[in-house]
């Protein structure tokens, strides 16, 4: 199998570490593909030019990092990370809103770069923005209804808490949601998190 990324997205980052909590990286290769570059083999397996993707050694795609890390984790792995959900309606709430999250901070990323050529709207930017603040301070509330063991709620929050770091230095977060800070630190720890730390 090979899986399209780039370092940078969050998105992707979670699909890399549920290959390394499935020790399956003997059996997905990596390939850096700029979505902007439009690489022939990328575009030819997700047409929405999006990373990440999944491309089975049949020749199918799988597309969304939600459902290829449900893939990985259930259809190539035991399924341990996705068991905690369940029919738990609050956790798959949880975990919605850690994905939430994600798509306002990329929106933010977004906003920011149109800064550079004058296009930057307030509007968006300070909407973005106040998303970003509510929502920390919702899921700061909710620490405890995490389950126990590493799971795809764990990995969504912890890639949209890194991906704040990484492209956001201007939220400081860590102070308001200490909380949120320690868990931060202790998933950064796993060997998962660490071999796929955000970078350009």
């Amino acid at each position: 199998m090979k899986l399209f990324i780039t370092h940078a997205s969050p998105y992707a980052r979670a699909t890399r570490i549920v290959v390394r909590e499935q020790s399956l990286q003997s059996r997905v290769s990596e390939q850096v593909a700029h979505p902007f570059d439009n690489p022939p083999e990328f575009i030819a397996s997700n047409p929405l030019g999006k990373v990440p993707c999944l491309l089975l050694d049949s020749g199918a795609s799988i597309m969304d990092s939600q459902v290829i890390c449900d893939y990985l984790d259930r259809g190539e792995g035991d399924g341990r990370l996705s068991l905690p959900s369940g029919e738990d309606w609050q956790l798959q709430t949880l975990h919605s809103v850690c994905q939430g999250l994600m798509d306002t901070l990329v929106l933010r990323r977004v906003e920011d770069a149109r800064a550079q050529q004058g296009l930057r709207s307030d509007f968006w930017w300070d909407r973005y923005s106040h998303a970003a603040g509510r929502t920390l301070h919702w899921l700061e509330q909710r620490c405890d209804t995490l389950p126990g063991a590493l799971s795809m709620t764990h990995i969504s929050l912890g890639s949209a808490l890194a991906y704040l770091d990484f492209r956001h230095p201007d939220i400081s977060w860590r102070a308001d949601f200490p909380r949120l800070a320690r868990l931060s630190e202790q998933l950064e720890a796993r060997p998962s998190f660490a071999d796929t730390l955000l970078r350009d």
